[in-house]
């Protein structure tokens, strides 16, 4: 480098010149440690992220949940609650509108430590979940935060490091570090939501296992608030000798006690259609209160089947949003013959989204769904259908 840049007409003697830098190249570009720890993260993954806008409960639904969830998270530290609160239940039923829910409630307040939404297969990576985590502690804790940028740009390997070994000297050994200086720690919550969609079984396993080891050897202060789906290996986990000790569960059941709910959330989402349509005059005709009757009946307790009707109806233009909540009506089962399997009607909504696709696309979806079950093994009412309701829709519209 230039020492004296663009400097002309004199001269040193006898001198000897250092240059000295504290960053360094990553990628290409000059780096702390702390921006080395943020191109290690997934911003995108976390609660305020633009990735997440607009996923949360409907006001007036899932209250109880919430409420619980967030009195346990703000609890003193002297109350006699487990660290680990475990939502678990089958796919639809809102675990992760809850977890947002909960996750803006909390860091609202100040009690919210750091998040991470797994429900996408761009932020399945689990190599990523303890890197987002420190980074999002490095914006609340001062102190924290220099121990880390001076740890993380002496070991650049750090963030590259097992996942177990991430969270050791990313996590436990700072904070450890803050207590030997007599340094406060807050004892704020975790949220990690879709634990089941990470995209390892084995990183599953190792996250759990790694949170329970630092609550019983005290190097964490914080409470972690996890959902997901009740898969064997995680719910082996939570039920482990050396895990479930810690470990508060909760299950969110496939119940149509939630009916008035979800005729709640159908009745706001419509009005908000018809709001931002300028068509508030059709608001006392459309839809019928037999056309909500026959949806909340579908949903058969399974937010997920409310949540896709109304993407999918949103999506087409003013001229057919109404024939398509039609369509979405007739493909609805009549009588009703769903039985015992609460899934029943919300196959058939994915079925009749997939007979939407016009013909000259059609080859593409199958090319798309064909990826998608190559990567996870999908089954009913799991997340792949909603993105199918991104896709499908938007893809018509470019064609009409």
């Amino acid at each position: 480098m230039s020492f004296f840049s663009n400097a002309h007409d004199f001269q040193v003697h006898g001198s000897s010149f250092y240059s000295y830098s504290t960053k360094y190249e990553l990628h290409g570009s000059a780096s702390t440690g702390i921006d080395i720890l943020l191109q290690a993260s997934t911003p995108e993954a976390t609660v305020d992220s633009q990735e997440r806008y607009n996923r949360t409960c409907f006001p007036g639904t899932r209250e109880q949940y919430i409420s619980d969830i967030t009195n346990w998270a703000a609890a003193p530290s002297s109350a006699a609650s487990a660290p680990i609160y475990w939502m678990k239940g089958p796919a639809g039923v809102g675990k992760s509108a809850i977890a947002q829910t909960c996750a803006e409630t909390l860091k609202s307040k100040g009690h919210l430590g750091a998040s991470y939404f797994f429900t996408s297969k761009k932020y399945d990576n689990p190599a990523r979940l303890f890197t987002t985590i420190a980074y999002q502690l490095t914006t609340i804790l001062p102190e924290y935060r220099d121990l880390l940028d001076e740890r993380v740009f002496r070991d650049k390997t750090i963030v590259e490091k097992s996942m177990s070994s991430q969270f050791h000297f990313l996590i436990a050994e700072p904070l450890e570090e803050l207590r030997r200086l007599r340094k406060p720690i807050p004892r704020v919550s975790v949220i990690i939501d879709g634990l089941d969609e990470c995209a390892d079984e084995s990183a599953q396993v190792e996250i759990i296992e790694t949170i329970a080891y630092s609550i019983r050897t005290g190097s964490t202060p914080f409470r972690w608030a996890i959902f997901s789906r009740e898969e064997p290996q995680i719910t082996s986990t939570f039920t482990a000798s050396n895990v479930r000790f810690y470990c508060h569960s909760v299950f969110l059941p496939v119940s149509r006690e939630i009916d008035r709910e979800i005729e709640l959330y159908l009745r706001g989402g419509f009005q908000n259609i018809l709001q931002r349509r300028n068509l508030l005059n059709l608001s006392s005709s459309w839809p019928t209160d037999c056309d909500i009757k026959r949806l909340v009946n579908a949903a058969a307790g399974l937010f997920a089947y409310p949540a896709i009707v109304m993407r999918f109806v949103d999506t087409h233009s003013l001229a057919g949003f109404q024939d398509t909540l039609q369509s979405v009506l007739a493909s609805i089962s009549v009588p009703c013959s769903q039985g015992l399997n609460p899934f029943y009607e919300l196959d058939r909504l994915y079925y009749h989204i997939l007979q939407c696709v016009p013909k000259e696309i059609f080859p593409s979806v199958q090319l798309f769904l064909a990826y998608m079950a190559s990567i996870r093994n999908f089954g009913p009412g799991q997340h792949v259908a909603i993105l199918w309701c991104h896709i499908i829709p938007a893809a018509i519209r470019a064609l009409n």
